[in-house]
Order: structure tokens, then C-alpha cells, then sequence
């Protein structure tokens, strides 16, 4: 487990910020929607408080450490780690203004707030895994496969109408399409087992995800 990311601990400051990036990329968002879905949220802009915790947490050295030796999910831990600077940052709050009545624990005002959190985690892991594989694409000299696989997939244009902008047949645009599937469907895999899944894990994974989000 957590192979990418151990290893990219052990390669000093630039390994360190690859982690932080993409922890940043992946999960900035799912926290904000909790962050909303919570009575806490008048502590300040989401963006802004998400940044925070980031910037606060990554600093410390052991903060990745920690979870490694926990086996949950990333998504999971960090929404714990959240809560629990959600809680510091109210009571400076308190200790700066006298109000001792506020409590704690956040309470969540929306009822589905872990299934709001794990939508959005489902969101940002798609257009994460978007842009790793167009990058992937590009450098592989592959940008027609991508721009073939974004037409039929994502905006359901027919393969010989693909096929007619690309100059391809509508056979050869399938199979230029199925490329770019499946190095999308491998980039999401590699994200999904970074948050913790075991690789036998992962189609289960998926699948839960297409769940939440209705698909």
C-alpha cells in the first residue's frame, strides 16, 4: 500500500512536493464540500480554511507517516485530520473572543454530508485523472486518441462523425478511442490506490464511486 507515495517521500523536498501537489489537487475539493455541509463554515471561506489545514498539516513531518499506519482510506483520513483542526481553529476562536459556548465537534447541517464529500471526491478524481491522461497522451504523441476519446465519450459524438474530423475511419477512431480509454481507466486505478486501496480493491472502488455519483 501507499507504494507512490512512500517512495516519493524518501526523495527528499522535490518527493515531498509532488505528495503535497497532489493531495492539494485531489482533495482540496471533497473537504470544501464537507467543510460546507458543516455548522463551521462561518469560520471563513472554504478555499481559504482548506488552505489552511493544508498548509498546516504538510508542514509536519510525520502528518503522512501517521496515516501509512492506519490502513483507511486516504479521503478518509484526512477528513478526520480536518475535523480535528476545525476544532483547534474554534477554540482560538473562543480563546480570542470569550465566546465559550461554541462546542467542539462540527455538526453537520446537510444529512448526507460523508455522501456529498465521497461525490465530490469521485468528481475531482475524474477530472484528475482527465488531465494526467491528456498530459500522458500528449507526451506519447497521442493527442488524436485523446481528442477522439473526448468527443465520443465525454460529449457522445458518434464514431464516424469523430472519424470524419479526425480523417480516420469510423473502425480505426473506435480503437483510437479505446486507447485513450484505457490509459484513463489505468491513471484512475493508480490515483484510487494511492488513496489506499489494495489493486484487487479498486473495481469495487469504482464502482461504489459511479454509485454515489448516479451514474
Amino acid at each position: 500500500m501507499h507504494t507512490w507515495i512512500g517512495r516519493r517521500l524518501t526523495e527528499g523536498e522535490a518527493g515531498r512536493g509532488d505528495v503535497n501537489r497532489h493531495l492539494m489537487s485531489v482533495y482540496a475539493y471533497p473537504l470544501e464540500v464537507y467543510f460546507r455541509g458543516t455548522s463551521d463554515h462561518w469560520l471563513g471561506d472554504p478555499s481559504d480554511v482548506v488552505g489552511g489545514f493544508f498548509a498546516d498539516r504538510l508542514a509536519r513531518p510525520n502528518f503522512l507517516a501517521d496515516w501509512q499506519s492506519t490502513g483507511i482510506r486516504l479521503r478518509r483520513w484526512l477528513m478526520n485530520a480536518f475535523c480535528l483542526y476545525l476544532k483547534e481553529a474554534k477554540r482560538r476562536h473562543r480563546r480570542d473572543t470569550g465566546h465559550a459556548e461554541l462546542p467542539d465537534e462540527p455538526t453537520t447541517e446537510a444529512a448526507n454530508v460523508d455522501r456529498d464529500m465521497d461525490r465530490a471526491f469521485a468528481q475531482s478524481l475524474t477530472r484528475e485523472a482527465l488531465s494526467r491522461t491528456q498530459q500522458l497522451c500528449t507526451e506519447q504523441g497521442l493527442e488524436a486518441h485523446w481528442g477522439i476519446f473526448v468527443r465520443h465519450y465525454y460529449e457522445e459524438a458518434p464514431y464516424d462523425e469523430v472519424g470524419r474530423e479526425y480523417g480516420v475511419d469510423p473502425p480505426r477512431a473506435a480503437v483510437m478511442a479505446r486507447t485513450a480509454s484505457r490509459k484513463f481507466r489505468q491513471v484512475m486505478r493508480d490515483i484510487l490506490m494511492r488513496d489506499g486501496a489494495e489493486e484487487a480493491e479498486v473495481d469495487r472502488e469504482i464502482q461504489e464511486l459511479l454509485e454515489v455519483t448516479g451514474a
